[in-house]
C-alpha cells in the first residue's frame, strides 16, 4: 500500500473515532508500528492530528467534507435530497418491503414516505428513521439488532446483518457518502458498509438515493460497483454531462432534467 493511501486511511479512520492507538492503525493497514509512526509523524507535521503516547488524536479541521458531524451533513445539500426523496418513491408501490440504511438522505425519504403512503413494510438500522416512522401507525417497521454508534444514531455488526438477512426485500435505498465510475459505491462510516452490502444482497431492487454533491467523489471503503446497482436517484443540479458519461457506461440515473 502506497504511503499517500494509508495516510487518507488514518486520516478517514480518525475523523469517525476521533483517536486511535497505533496498533489499531497496524493491524488496519497491515504494516507495522514502526511504519505506523512515520505516518502519524508525518501527518502530524500537516497538522492533521496531533500525536499522543501510544497513538494519535483527531486535530478538528471544518473544511473537511469527511469530517462533519451528523448535524451537519444533515443540514447539508438538505433541499436537494427532499427533491430526490420525492422523486424515489415513484417507484414504490404500496405494501412493498423496502430497506433504508442510515444516513441523512434516507431520513428525508423516510418523511416522505410517511406523508405519501399507507402500509410499507420498511427494515433500517437507523433510530431516527424509526422515530420519523412511527408516525405511520399502519407502517410495519422492522429495526435490526446490532451494536449501537453514538455518532450516528444507528446499528450495525453481525447480529445487524443477520437481521437484515433474514428478509425479501422489494426495493432497497442506499444513501453513501460518494458514488463514482472508478470507485463505484465509497464510504467513510466503517460500521455502515457492512450493512449497505447487506441490503443490497438481500434486495430485488437496488436504488441509490445521492444528491449532486456525491457524484465522482470518493471515500476510502469500497462498497460495491456502479453496475451492482439498478439505479440512481438524484436532483436537478446534476449536470447532464455525469448523466451523459454514466450513461454510456450503462448506468441508470433517474433526475427531473
Amino acid at each position: 500500500m502506497l504511503q499517500e493511501q494509508r495516510h487518507e486511511m488514518i486520516k478517514s479512520f480518525l475523523k469517525q473515532q476521533k483517536a486511535a492507538k497505533a496498533s489499531e492503525l497496524a493491524n488496519l493497514l497491515e504494516v507495522s508500528i514502526d511504519t505506523v509512526r512515520r505516518d502519524l509523524e508525518a501527518l502530524e507535521k500537516k497538522e492533521v492530528l496531533k500525536r499522543v503516547h501510544g497513538g494519535a488524536v483527531l486535530v478538528e479541521n471544518n473544511d473537511n467534507v469527511l469530517n462533519k458531524h451528523f448535524f451537519e451533513r444533515e443540514v447539508k445539500n438538505l433541499e436537494k435530497k427532499q427533491e430526490l426523496s420525492y422523486i424515489a418513491i415513484e417507484l414504490i408501490q404500496e405494501g412493498q418491503a423496502i430497506a433504508l440504511n442510515g444516513g441523512t438522505t434516507t431520513i428525508e425519504l423516510a418523511k416522505v414516505l410517511v406523508e405519501k403512503f399507507k402500509r410499507l413494510t420498511i427494515i433500517t438500522n437507523d433510530l431516527r428513521i424509526l422515530t420519523i416512522l412511527s408516525a405511520n401507525k399502519d407502517f410495519n417497521v422492522i429495526l435490526s439488532g446490532g451494536f449501537f454508534n453514538p455518532e450516528e444514531y444507528t446499528l450495525y455488526g453481525t447480529q445487524c446483518e443477520e437481521i437484515i438477512s433474514k428478509f425479501n426485500i422489494d426495493i432497497a435505498f442506499i444513501t453513501v457518502n460518494g458514488l463514482s465510475l472508478e470507485q463505484g459505491l465509497t464510504d467513510f462510516r466503517m460500521h455502515e458498509v457492512g450493512v449497505i452490502r447487506t441490503i443490497l444482497s438481500r434486495a430485488k431492487y437496488k436504488v441509490v438515493v445521492a444528491d449532486s454533491s456525491k457524484f465522482e467523489t470518493s471515500s476510502y471503503i469500497n462498497i460495491c460497483p456502479l453496475k451492482d446497482i439498478d439505479l440512481i436517484v438524484s436532483d436537478n443540479s446534476l449536470p447532464s454531462n455525469i448523466i451523459e458519461d454514466y450513461s454510456k457506461q450503462g448506468i441508470r440515473i433517474l433526475s427531473p432534467h
